[in-house]
């Protein structure tokens, strides 16, 4: 048994002997020119979100049968190829119980909000210009506000609890009605241009498929507050970026926030990233919102448990 652990930075080595005891392990950084040769060479390939898994670099020929990745969002895979392939995807996908500890991206929405609020990626860059004009910094508070949640499943709940110690009123749309039992300060609403209108701040928290595929459209952000701001820390697919865009060239919100980009990441061309370039109510991070030294422990002894359990050695 052969595994290659593909994006190896910062990759916890109590996780690599772990694994060791069990199988040979390769740790190295696979260029994207060598992706298709390593499916070809090692039974289990061990990465993040750098690649992605399609007919590109998946055929009859693959020989590895276990493709683990430390994320939720699974995207980046071609399911029913590897279901073809008889590939098993190995992920943190619906491990709800584990994933209760991983709280990386709630914290990092936090952040995001904070940022664009309160400028301060605009107001760091001019302290260290020389420049010391607080005035024209001035930003918002929680404190008091709005904030809609979309999707009320693990990450809305955890946001939602953060919301409460920054003492907001909470709105949430979430379909699932067995999410809703039991949960104490939180308004449900009926529908996501109710939640628009009410909210200070809008944090999404949704899952990406074919029916959440631009859940957020022009008609969405045109019910919204024009004193809103808006935060990604899901999948960027789920929104429709131009719309996005427009909202905020057209001042139908007043901010955003994002961690994660449809496309990403060969987001060179991408339609916010040009506008972020000329513009200054935006902040864009590269997806780092899970990229915890914390969380990468805990997930990937999670992950290579999970791998020995398959593998029976």
């Amino acid at each position: 048994m052969k595994i290659l652990i593909a994006e190896p930075e910062d990759f916890s080595e109590a996780v690599i002997a772990k694994l060791r005891k069990h199988a040979t392990v390769d740790v190295e950084q696979c260029e994207p020119h060598k992706i298709k040769w390593a499916l070809e060479n090692y039974d289990v390939f061990w990465f993040r979100l750098a690649h992605k898994m399609n007919a590109d670099v998946l055929t009859e020929n693959s020989r590895c049968k276990i493709l683990a990745t430390p994320v939720t969002g699974i995207d980046h895979i071609d399911i029913p190829l590897c279901e073809k392939l008889g590939i098993q995807i190995v992920c943190l996908k619906g491990e709800r119980e584990f994933l209760k500890e991983v709280r990386a991206t709630s914290e990092m929405a936090i952040g995001l909000a904070m940022s664009v609020m309160r400028n301060i990626p605009r107001a760091n860059e001019a302290v260290k210009k020389g420049e010391w004009e607080r005035d024209l910094y001035r930003g918002n508070e929680l404190y008091k506000k709005t904030i809609g949640i979309i999707g009320f499943g693990r990450l809305g709940a955890i946001m939602a609890d953060y919301a409460k110690a920054f003492g907001m009123k909470i709105v949430a749309v979430e379909p699932r009605e067995e999410t809703k039992i039991g949960v104490e300060g939180v308004e449900f609403l009926s529908s996501l241009e109710e939640l628009a209108r009410v909210s200070d701040v809008i944090s999404l928290h949704v899952n990406y498929n074919e029916e959440t595929h631009h859940l957020l459209n022009e008609s969405f952000f045109k019910a919204c507050k024009a004193s809103s701001f808006f935060i990604n820390t899901s999948r960027g697919g789920i929104v429709d970026e131009k719309a996005l865009v427009k909202a905020l060239e057209n001042k139908w919100i007043q901010g955003a926030g994002l961690d994660v980009l449809q496309g990403e990441p060969e987001v060179q061309n991408n339609v916010l990233i040009q506008y972020a370039k000329k513009n200054k109510n935006i902040v864009i991070v590269p997806h780092i919102g899970g990229n915890t030294y914390e969380s990468f422990e805990k997930t990937e002894h999670f992950i290579a448990d999970k791998i020995i359990k398959l593998i029976g050695t």
